[in-house]
């Protein structure tokens, strides 16, 4: 069978767009023609898009109830047109219900649940319509969808615990460039004029912090303009893979924050690794897959390696150990599941062992980064009395 694209109207005239997997135009054209929907045009492709709702983003919190109450009705014996009709009433008037609603009129055409997923590509991505297919496949979908509600809560806590631990440094940095710019603003400003009505000498720690505040007070949409051309310039220069891959392993060698960004990088790995092989996609499929979701291009290069390494018949445990980003532990844990034959069980263990470090990890680089804010603000208050109190006691001396 193939994959067609249609563009059609139905008894109301309303123009509908879709898909519909048929043999043939004229048996698909038949097809709708029984439900109700004469067709204006059609096209074979692979992909499937509506136009008007495949960019919909679903929230997060409503993917998770979406998993959890697919897994009960499923589990329960309805068929999954009726559990996906019944979630579409539930949920309509919202984004996930609008979702929904398209899905169930595909499969009422007879197109696949993970092809009418794959139409929403932001609110189901590769490793979603991946699972749900292969839970299709081997009649485990409920399986399927308790595993992708269980990573999507780990997702979930995960980014609220980082969301939690940015708080206070937020408000601390920002409280910190708040005082600095009022400094160099409103105090300095008053200052010159002072040591301009007094003619006092102006040693070079004043000179540095008057040109400083020149620079603000005058240079300020330079400052902003040269701000917003450095960032469009690194996110142009970031699109050519070989320099985003430089940028990449950068980040990741920076102190404090680089084995941060780099346990991150390694954990949507393991986590979207696991749960595709446990859930009974090739080593292979769920590498091509996994590589596109790590947000990393340094390690989406390594995986890429790793999945050639594989193809040609290297263990999978010895094309990680190829590569510096791979840390031994985790090698080790991998082969030893390799070893024994129980992959996806190693694969899980380091995911576990991602979850467990790294909310530790996130308290010990934010308690680092309190004091060191705090020193910096104290260094750049004392820079500025400095320069206020030097030409004083100069004053002082000359008397």
């Amino acid at each position: 069978m193939s994959m067609f694209r249609y563009r059609a109207y139905n008894a109301t005239g309303q123009i509908i767009q879709g898909a519909i997997e048929a043999d043939s135009v004229i048996i698909a054209e038949n097809r709708l023609r029984a439900s109700g929907i004469w067709l204006l045009d059609a096209r074979e492709g692979s992909a499937v898009e509506t136009g008007e709702t495949h960019d919909i983003a679903v929230k997060r919190g409503d993917l998770i109830n979406f998993f959890v109450q697919m897994t009960l009705l499923l589990r329960a014996g309805i068929p999954i047109p009726n559990a996906i009709d019944r979630l579409a009433n539930d949920t309509e008037g919202t984004r996930l219900g609008t979702v929904l609603g398209t899905v169930r009129d595909q499969l009422t055409l007879g197109v696949q649940l993970h092809q009418s997923l794959a139409m929403f590509p932001r609110s189901f991505p590769p490793q979603v319509v991946a699972i749900v297919h292969a839970g299709e496949v081997s009649g485990h979908l409920p399986e399927s969808f308790e595993g992708l509600s269980s990573y999507y809560e780990w997702l979930d806590r995960l980014i609220g615990e980082i969301r939690q631990a940015l708080i206070y440094p937020l408000m601390v940095t920002g409280a910190a460039f708040a005082l600095v710019l009022l400094l160099f603003t409103f105090i300095v400003p008053r200052f010159v004029s002072l040591l301009t009505d007094l003619s006092l000498g102006v040693p070079l720690v004043t000179r540095i912090t008057i040109w400083i505040s020149n620079l603000l007070l005058h240079g300020w949409p330079f400052i902003i303009g040269g701000g917003v051309a450095a960032w469009f310039g690194l996110k142009m220069l970031l699109r050519v893979p070989r320099y985003a891959r430089v940028f990449d392993r950068a980040l990741m060698k920076l102190p404090i924050f680089g084995p941060l960004i780099a346990m991150f990088a390694l954990s949507r790995f393991t986590q979207n690794l696991a749960m595709l092989y446990r859930s009974g996609i090739t080593l292979l499929r769920g590498l091509e897959i996994c590589k596109k979701l790590v947000g990393n291009q340094a390690l989406e290069q390594a995986i890429e390696e790793v999945r050639t390494a594989v193809t040609e018949g290297t263990h999978f445990s010895k094309s990680l150990a190829k590569h510096d980003i791979f840390p031994p532990t985790v090698v080790t844990m991998i082969s030893t599941g390799e070893t024994s034959g129980t992959l996806d069980v190693a694969l899980q263990s380091v995911a576990d062992y991602y979850n467990k470090i790294i909310p530790r990890r996130i308290k010990v680089v934010f308690a680092i980064f309190d004091p060191v804010i705090m020193l910096s603000l104290i260094a750049v208050v004392g820079f500025v009395a400095m320069a206020v109190v030097l030409p004083i006691l100069q004053l002082w001396n000359a008397r």
